[in-house]
């Protein structure tokens, strides 16, 4: 099967006919699923879902509505200070949480969702509420977690390892890390559990990526490899049953063995 593309923000945009702030700001209203390759990249199944919604995109982040609805937004939100409703910033001013404590409540059924238009919260619902904070402090802690680059940096000092945001996801898929949350799709994870992983732990999962790094090629170290165009490898690999492993990358081995298949 030929390696499926994926695209950055860039390269959807520019394949959907818009722009990329259009593609950052969809993304944050949830018109475009989060990316769905490392984190930063959305793949050619996703996007192949997206170019009909176009229009439906345009018409909610296209400039003259978004600055509207912004300015809208902030009315809003002045509005709900000097009233009876509150939104996130506002309630975790009112509880003295910091403002992704909110969020993270939220998500976990700590907080109800919000009561006024789906997007507030009433008086009522907030001082029913403030007892409650201390015990969201507690289970929350003080820090959001780090995303998988951050919580690679940490791990790369405390252990002196190479370690890469791919032995994040990894060491999260083994089990050995939990996320404690999220923030736009994206896990996070916390400092303690970051801190808790023995080196040993850690190493092996840098060493397993860097060897599958030795033996293994991208497509087009693949293609270069057997003296093929980059077409041609991709069609001949999907034709034989041949995938991409772990990173995107082909086993070398198999694809050195390509052309005697592909001769049968």
């Amino acid at each position: 099967m030929a390696k499926e593309r994926a695209f950055g923000p860039h390269q959807l945009a520019e394949w959907l006919g818009i722009e990329p702030r259009h593609v950052r700001r969809a993304e944050t209203r949830g018109l475009i699923p989060p990316p769905d390759v490392g984190d930063e990249r959305w793949s050619e199944g996703v996007a192949k879902t997206l170019p009909d919604r176009v229009e439906e995109i345009l018409s909610v982040v296209g400039d003259e509505k978004y600055a509207a609805e912004q300015e809208a937004g902030k009315a809003g939100r002045r509005k709900a200070v000097k009233g009876d409703s509150f939104g996130p910033h506002q309630l975790a001013s009112e509880l003295e949480l910091q403002r992704w404590q909110v969020g993270r409540a939220e998500q976990r059924g700590m907080i109800p969702p919000p009561d006024v238009d789906g997007k507030r919260w009433s008086r009522e619902v907030v001082e029913g509420l403030r007892g409650e904070a201390e015990r969201i402090r507690e289970v929350l802690g003080e820090h959001p977690g780090l995303g998988s680059i951050d919580a690679a940096k940490r791990l790369a000092e405390r252990t002196e390892l190479e370690v890469e945001r791919e032995d994040v996801r990894a060491l999260a898929e083994a089990g050995q890390l939990r996320p404690v949350g999220e923030f736009r799709g994206y896990p996070m994870f916390s400092l303690e559990s970051l801190d808790r992983l023995d080196r040993e732990r850690v190493a092996a999962v840098v060493d397993e990526r860097q060897r599958w790094l030795e033996r293994s090629v991208t497509a087009k170290e693949a293609a270069a490899l057997l003296g093929w165009p980059a077409g041609k490898f991709e069609v001949t690999a999907e034709r034989n049953g041949l995938v991409p492993g772990r990173l995107g990358r082909y086993d070398r081995a198999e694809v050195e063995r390509l052309p005697e298949q592909a001769g049968r």
